[in-house]
């Protein structure tokens, strides 16, 4: 079993199929020992090499999940030639989605399970992936409060995140991690305007401009509570 303390799920691959192409137990041996091979050669391909991976089998209809475990950091380091966090983050889940959609296929085709035979396939970004979606949800608001949308539609989208960013804190295993991820939200929460800019031919009322900036000094300091003071 691999340690999943202090560090996160970067990308899962679950499969659960009726196999036609394993009937005996040589077979399924030869199976799992197979995907163990060919997942540990792609996460050193898409990701990175040293990190862990942990591979659960249920047997009678098969149900295979293949979990990659390692921090945000290490894997950031591998990309560090790009511009910033954000492209790094965005590459980073184009990965975990590749390397979870490889395995879930290899996995079919060593089975030959077609579509009848598959009961359940779900490529998982992990923590990966609910970075992206926080960071997503953060660059549309400061699209939104830069002439996209009424003051009053973007408090609901602060709301939104603060929920979304509350869940990935509390699912972030490693310390610096956190920080890292609580940083970058930072950075985008000061980099909306301190008052919003309503979209073209409309006008946002003093009471939803005073609610955006609550909501946006609610957040900076939500996310200041996650981070660790450097001294």
């Amino acid at each position: 079993m691999a340690d999943y303390i202090n560090k996160n799920i970067l990308s899962q691959a679950y499969i659960h199929v009726e196999p036609s192409g394993i009937e005996t137990k040589e077979q399924l041996e030869a199976f799992k020992e197979s995907i163990r091979a060919f997942a540990l050669s792609r996460t050193e391909f898409f990701l990175s090499e040293g990190l862990d991976i942990n591979i659960e089998f249920e047997e009678g209809s098969i149900k295979t999940r293949v979990t990659v475990i390692g921090t945000l950091m290490l894997l950031l380091q591998g990309i560090s030639s790009y511009k910033d966090f954000r492209e790094g983050l965005q590459l980073l889940y184009s990965d975990s989605k590749w390397l979870s959609d490889a395995i879930i296929s290899e996995s079919l085709y060593q089975t030959k399970a077609k579509h009848h035979d598959v009961i359940r396939v779900e490529a998982r970004t992990g923590i990966i992936g609910s970075v992206h979606k926080v960071l997503n949800q953060l660059e549309r608001i400061k699209s939104g409060a830069n002439g996209a949308m009424l003051a009053s539609d973007i408090v609901e989208k602060v709301d939104d995140v603060q929920d979304e960013l509350s869940r990935l804190m509390d699912n972030i295993c490693d310390l610096n991690d956190r920080n890292l991820v609580a940083k970058e939200c930072k950075y985008l929460v000061q980099e909306l305007p301190e008052i919003p800019v309503p979209p073209k031919d409309k006008t946002n009322s003093n009471h939803a401009i005073n609610k955006y900036r609550r909501k946006k000094s609610t957040l900076s300091s939500f996310i200041d509570i996650h981070m660790i003071v450097e001294e």
